[in-house]
């Protein structure tokens, strides 16, 4: 038994050393470019319903972040904010190295143009619908700008709104990850500072039980990126 373990073990080692992206091409890892020269991608930059197209020149040595690997290409992410497609053959592992923080800003831009919408039914915008009518936050956008700039009063009215089934639906992205984002360590930890033992509790269980894509586990990357707000979550 213990010599069909041994083997087993060494067929699986073997398998990783010669074979390294089997081994993390369901991980999410940090990259650079292999090969010479740069690469032009196409991608997009995401808030929600106001996705955008958007390119981006990767340069040699430039890290991102690359998850979801296939037989072809790797969702990949850069620090400019702009996500795409990379092909696999052009990526190479950076093992052990920290993810990096991912950028939001194109999320603070389009708020600032959203701000003035007209919102009068459904089909216009059912989030920022939703929130008018069930919660009464009458500029949704706004609300989320006011938020992010460390405003406790429009904060606790979005976080109501994850209370709400119907007019919470859509929002959690915004109210978590996005605005955590956008507002900063330092911001995100003073208005949850302000909030009660309870309140912090279930925002400390949503970040745990909800990863955002690509971060898989979100624990170690809040620790890294936001230690404030991890501290006022998880202690230290």
């Amino acid at each position: 038994m213990k010599q069909i373990l041994r083997s087993l073990f060494v067929s699986i080692t073997a398998l990783v050393l010669f074979n390294p992206a089997s081994a993390w091409s369901q991980e999410t890892v940090m990259a650079t470019l292999e090969g010479p020269g740069e690469y032009q991608l196409s991608g997009s930059t995401e808030c929600g319903e106001a996705s955008s197209e958007a390119t981006s020149t990767i340069k040699p040595g430039e890290r991102f972040i690359a998850s979801k690997c296939d037989e072809k290409d790797c969702e990949v992410y850069l620090k400019s904010g702009v996500s795409g497609t990379i092909a696999r053959n052009r990526i190479r592992v950076l093992p052990g190295e920290p993810l990096a923080r991912l950028n939001f800003e194109s999320c603070k831009r389009e708020w600032r143009k959203l701000q003035s919408k007209r919102i009068k039914t459904s089909a216009d915008d059912v989030v920022a619908y939703s929130a008018k009518k069930y919660n009464g936050i009458a500029n949704y956008y706004k609300t989320l700008l006011q938020a992010s700039e460390g405003d406790a009063k429009a904060f606790g009215q979005l976080s109501s709104l994850q209370m709400d089934g119907e007019a919470g639906e859509g929002n959690e992205w915004y109210t978590t990850w996005v605005i955590l984002h956008v507002a900063g360590d330092d911001t995100f930890a003073k208005l949850l500072a302000g909030q009660s033992p309870e309140f912090r509790e279930g925002y400390a269980a949503f970040f745990a039980r909800s990863p955002e894509p690509p971060i898989s586990n979100t624990k170690p990357y809040l620790k890294l990126h936001f230690p404030k707000t991890y501290a006022i979550l998880y202690g230290k």
